[in-house]
């Protein structure tokens, strides 16, 4: 299943599972106009580290999608705004997340979202 599909359809939850979390961060990181040496000293499996650690329960970083101009990082949770201020310093202080943009979606797939742009 490629991200996209992850993103809009609703996976069906096998019998006795409890359903997964509904809500949902994607962060979106510019992949092509920082300076050469951000890219060059900062990794992406670091910078989720990062978001991990500030998570601490209230959710999970779910991996990440690399296109030719960007990438999306996947947070999924009970609470997409209280996971968004979990990150937020990360997001307004880490080289890497300069020029990022952030969608919030508060509830499973098909939810209206709306979008932050980090300030940095």
């Amino acid at each position: 299943m490629n991200w996209l599909s992850r993103i809009i359809t609703r996976q069906p939850v096998p019998a006795g599972r409890a359903m997964p979390p509904q809500q949902a961060l994607f962060i979106r990181l510019d992949g092509e106009s920082l300076p050469p040496a951000i890219y060059e000293e900062y990794g992406l499996s670091g910078f989720e580290s990062q978001l991990e650690v500030a998570l601490g329960g209230l959710g999970e970083v779910d991996g990440h999608a690399i296109g030719a101009t960007d990438t999306i990082i996947y947070l999924y949770g009970p609470d997409a705004e209280a996971m968004y201020r979990a990150v937020e310093r990360i997001l307004k202080t880490h080289p890497l997340a300069q020029d990022a943009s952030v969608t919030i979606r508060k509830g499973p797939p098909g939810t209206a979202r709306h979008e932050i742009y980090t300030l940095n």
